[in-house]
């Protein structure tokens, strides 16, 4: 069960006598590694904070990244790869803001932003990357059923694992003993995640984007992406819900569950309509996935 403390604010976990100091925040318990952890990527995340002012212009966003040419230029070779399949080659970052869009753009900075965050890793991080890019492509997919822009359904789906990636590089030992093993379930994988670190990659990714003056949907997109999701729900949070599940359905998982249900079998579990024939077929799925993630592994 969860600690409170004296103001009644639910704490997951608690310090044992000897161990590494923790951070207590107002709701949870955050071990010290993960609050030294710096962010993302300076520019990628004030491109994502500045994204959620309504009244921000493509001009400001384009001044933001231009302050880092090496990561502006990662971010024009993805726009020019065939990960986002625009048809004629943008030679510049201002070209690529006018012809791509923010939420395109936002996209690709997010997805630089977390190959360079990872960084080289063994197969442990790379199964939590491509799990975190197969949902990506999932939800960019699917998000027009959802009444989403793609881009923005993309944007969603690589930044819903962050807190796994973020546990994954800061506690490797610790953490990575846990991805190994086989579990029941979700609930069942988030219990051994407390157990080895008094805090889970949901509520850790949740406290690091808000931390990071994310907008507040990405907040949830980490903390509720494993909570089952309603099927007359079609916001952004659903959206990656389904995708999450989708994407270990198609043999992308972070995390290694027993009796993974099929994705036709999945499907009417989860989705907002009743009519399957609007979502693509399971070898279809797989294919565009499989294809993209080799862009993002080369």
């Amino acid at each position: 069960m969860p600690n409170r403390n004296s103001g009644g604010v639910a704490i997951l976990g608690h310090t044992a006598p000897g161990s590494e100091p923790r951070f207590q925040t107002d709701s949870v318990v955050i071990p010290v590694n993960l609050c030294n952890l710096p962010p993302l990527n300076a520019i990628a995340n004030k491109v994502l904070a500045l994204s959620g002012d309504p009244k921000i212009s493509l001009k400001e966003i384009g001044s933001a990244m231009q302050a880092d040419p090496a990561f502006s230029a990662d971010v024009l070779f993805l726009a020019n790869s065939s990960l986002f399949g625009f048809p004629s080659r943008i030679h510049e970052l201002r070209h690529a803001l006018a012809l791509l869009g923010l939420e395109r753009v936002k996209a690709l900075a997010v997805t630089v932003a977390m190959r360079g965050f990872l960084g080289r890793g063994g197969p442990l991080v790379n199964q939590c990357w491509r799990h975190s890019a197969a949902c990506a492509v999932v939800c960019e997919h699917l998000a027009p059923m959802f009444h989403h822009s793609p881009n923005r359904g993309f944007t969603a789906g690589i930044i819903h694992d962050v807190g796994r990636l973020a546990l994954l590089k800061t506690y490797s030992t610790e953490y990575g003993g846990v991805l190994s093993r086989q579990y029941a379930d979700v609930s069942d994988a988030l219990r051994a995640e407390r157990a080895a670190l008094n805090v889970d990659h949901a509520v850790a990714g949740a406290w690091l984007v808000k931390t990071w003056s994310y907008p507040g949907t990405f907040i949830e997109i980490c903390q509720l992406h494993h909570a089952l999701p309603e099927r007359t729900d079609s916001s952004l949070v659903a959206l990656t819900k389904v995708a999450c599940r989708v994407a270990d359905a198609l043999g992308y998982p972070a995390v290694r569950y027993r009796g993974t249900l099929p994705y036709r079998e999945l499907l009417p579990l989860i989705v907002p309509r009743s009519d399957l024939s609007e979502y693509p077929a399971e070898d279809e799925l797989k294919t565009e996935v499989e294809g993209r993630l080799r862009v993002l592994d080369d």
